[in-house]
């Protein structure tokens, strides 16, 4: 086939589909990655209560690392966005916290006190169905 006067040959490929499919196939397996790499002993407790799920959930893990939902926050900003959070759906008010049973139970307070600052006062502590653990501590 001769081509018209005047035009080369195309001999360059268009990488820019390749780019997209890269770029949503590197989101979806940090995606994963972080939904994986954050896991949770919780505590059990005997009178656990099954769970509507009509609010937001904040995850304190073995290491300390803050999570709400399945996104990182730093702690300094936890209480700006359960404030913008309640602002913005008036209707889920509750916020349920998930922490790691290794957590001390200061830290757990001291995320609670954060909650309550934001002005939410529904909050709950999720655990796991069971026999409730033994402490070495003084019993009540």
């Amino acid at each position: 086939m001769k081509l018209p006067e005047g035009r080369a040959p195309l001999s360059e490929i268009n990488v820019t589909p390749l780019v997209d499919v890269f770029l949503v196939l590197l989101v979806i397996f940090m995606k994963t990655v972080l939904r994986h790499a954050f896991e949770l002993s919780l505590p059990t407790a005997a009178t656990t209560p099954t769970a509507t799920k009509d609010g937001l959930t904040v995850r304190l893990d073995g290491k300390g690392t803050l999570m709400v939902e399945d996104a990182p926050i730093e702690r300094s900003e936890l209480a700006a966005f359960l404030t913008d959070w309640r602002a913005a759906s008036p209707d889920a008010h509750a916020v349920y916290i998930e922490a790691d049973a290794s957590i001390a139970y200061g830290e757990v307070v001291r995320l609670l006190d954060d909650i309550r600052s934001a002005g939410i006062s529904d909050v709950g502590i999720v655990t796991r169905p069971g026999a409730r653990e033994t402490t070495n501590g003084p019993s009540r």
